[in-house]
């Protein structure tokens, strides 16, 4: 990615040359004390992004970002500044990012995330007939979008095991999946010489189903022993969450909201609506990290006083995991901590019922003994 860096102090841009030289692929093609200079090699170059600090001398970070966005409308600018009074008027500039000095490494690497997102967001529209956006839901309902819009021709598989091959497929998207792992999946009792053509007609069947989509987005490829499905300018909600997942962002004032929108797209389990045995893995890896980063994000808020956030966080993972006996526990200690005492009491009673029901148990020893002493201290008050 081609970057041109401008900030009144050299050191503000070795440092954050050296930075992102670290974080991504970046070419730094040039950087300037020089505002003047800088807006120069801007217009006269292909480049991609402009590190810009808003506080520079004879001209105004905003006011130059507003003439190189009109001379360059799809250009991407990141405003870089000790100061966030110009935060609002930066994003009604459409600017990327906004991000405060001192840099921290985190918060420089979200800022490279959503640089990236968007280049691969651009390629995928300009390679897309009528540049329209697609997007797979897996998180939730499955679902697929064209641009905003839920894709209007459904999918209507003729045999379940059509739709089981082809959600097989896109659960190993990218992948070569063998013949005969689909064989042993689908027709394990099948003599092979019935197995094989049932599943042909499967993949016949599944190839007409997806040539709405166009031979180059959502693409079922033949190999020498299986067959491959390609996903080429296709958002995924999974993709993202794993993305995200992946980069190990450390949760902070400048990452929180990012976590918030993150855990958002896990609206539901992982396919909800099929029960495949060999999506449970799947299915419970997302749930743990879902539950992971929920209580990571309660801890944080009650770290900083915010209890009426801790609530809300905590409060959903206990309506959709009520078996989560460490989620219970922050619940009832958050309740008490915001004075709803009668919501400590019948969300203790609540969790006794469901662990008699469920597992013919009762809550953890943990948990009986932090209500017995909340109760005990409360009848004394």
């Amino acid at each position: 990615m081609r970057a041109i860096l401008i900030d009144d102090e050299e050191l503000a841009l070795k440092y954050l040359e050296h930075h992102l030289r670290r974080l991504g692929d970046f070419e730094i093609i040039g950087k300037y004390t020089d505002p003047l200079q800088g807006k120069l090699k801007v217009e006269e170059t292909d480049v991609d992004v402009v590190f810009l600090d808003i506080h520079i001398p004879e001209l105004n970070g905003i006011e130059l970002a507003e003439m190189l966005l009109e001379r360059k409308p799809h250009l991407q600018v990141v405003f870089v500044t000790a100061y966030d009074k110009y935060a609002i008027k930066a994003f009604e500039l459409n600017a990327l990012d906004y991000v405060l000095k001192p840099i921290h490494m985190d918060r420089l690497r979200l800022t490279v995330r959503r640089l990236y997102a968007h280049r691969r967001n651009e390629i995928a529209a300009s390679t897309t007939p009528e540049s329209t956006s697609w997007r797979i839901l897996m998180l939730d309902a499955f679902r697929i979008y064209e641009g905003t819009q839920e894709y209007h021709v459904p999918l209507q598989w003729r045999t379940a095991k059509a739709q089981e091959i082809f959600f097989y497929l896109l659960h190993h998207r990218g992948k070569v999946v063998s013949k005969a792992t689909l064989i042993e999946l689908l027709w394990a009792d099948f003599d092979l010489n019935k197995a094989y053509p049932q599943l042909y007609t499967a993949v016949y069947h599944i190839r007409r189903i997806l040539e709405p989509f166009g031979r180059d987005r959502i693409l079922l490829q033949n190999t020498a022993d299986g067959y491959l499905l390609r996903l080429d300018g296709v958002y995924l909600d999974v993709d993202e969450f794993d993305s995200f997942i992946k980069a190990g962002l450390e949760l902070s004032e400048d990452t929180v909201s990012e976590y918030e929108r993150i855990l958002k797209l896990f609206k539901s389990e992982y396919l909800e609506e099929y029960d495949y045995v060999w999506a449970e893995l799947e299915r419970q890896r997302y749930q743990l990290q879902w539950i992971r980063m929920k209580l990571n994000l309660v801890h944080w808020y009650m770290e900083s006083e915010d209890f009426e956030q801790a609530f809300k966080h905590i409060e959903q993972v206990c309506t959709r995991y009520p078996l989560e006996e460490q989620a219970q526990l922050l619940y009832l200690k958050i309740c008490d901590r915001m004075g709803f005492h009668f919501l400590v009491q019948r969300q203790y009673t609540l969790l006794e019922t469901v662990m008699e029901a469920e597992l013919s148990e009762k809550p953890n020893p943990e948990i009986v003994k932090w209500y017995k002493g909340w109760d005990k201290k409360r009848q004394k008050g």
